[in-house]
């Protein structure tokens, strides 16, 4: 699921990693089973948006994000297929597009990708994408692990941050069934997906063959 370029740093400025230069490259282009809309308040007696600030990224940063949920959604989570012709995948950056309701009845999540079963709206599987900065125990904490408990959660994460994420995971009792790293390549379009770690036994039979790591 893809695109980009970056420019060549000058000599004497300290060289980044693939993933920040693609990031300033996107900068100057800048400009859940519930169906909600993005509104600025709940109505009386609806449940709120559970959707916690974990870090304030710079807008190049932002950008990448988006951009990087739009390929991640497109290259793993391409439903409907000819298997699973109930199944709908939507993506809540840069807009809300389809919450999940928490398991307090009281408030909807918007994990960054939501698999549903419609027209019910049950939620299938659910995908995070972290940047460098989102990769650490307050995401995993107010995050994954919530999200986590509401179907099984796929987190995409940068290539490097792997390890961590796990390690996260398994410290904070955070029940994800894969994790994966993404990156771009410099003069490449198209995002790389890795799989890191899958659960043993996991939902991974219920996904298209052609979707399935390995």
């Amino acid at each position: 699921m893809a695109q980009e370029a970056a420019e060549e740093e000058r000599a004497e400025e300290p060289k980044l990693d693939p993933v920040a230069r693609v990031a300033a490259s996107l900068g100057s282009g800048l400009p859940r089973v519930l169906l909600l809309g993005s509104t600025p308040r709940p109505a009386p007696g609806q449940p709120r948006p559970y959707d916690p600030r974990i870090a304030t990224l710079s807008e190049a940063r932002a950008a990448l994000h988006i951009r990087a949920v739009k390929d991640i959604a497109a290259a793993r989570f391409g439903f409907p297929t000819e298997k699973y012709r109930d199944y709908r995948t939507y993506t809540n950056i840069p807009k809300k597009t389809m919450g999940v309701a928490m398991l307090d009845g009281k408030s909807v999540a918007y994990p960054d990708i939501v698999v549903v079963q419609d027209p019910e709206n049950y939620a299938k599987v659910l995908g995070e994408v972290e940047t460098a900065e989102t990769v650490n125990e307050q995401a995993a904490e107010r995050r994954w692990r919530p999200f986590a408990d509401l179907a099984p959660l796929y987190l995409y994460v940068p290539v490097g941050e792997g390890d961590h994420a796990l390690k996260l995971c398994r410290a904070l009792r955070v029940s994800a069934v894969g994790i994966r790293t993404w990156r771009y390549i410099v003069g490449v379009e198209e995002i790389e997906i890795n799989d890191h770690y899958t659960v043993p036994s996991g939902p991974e039979e219920m996904l298209p063959r052609i979707l399935r790591p390995g």
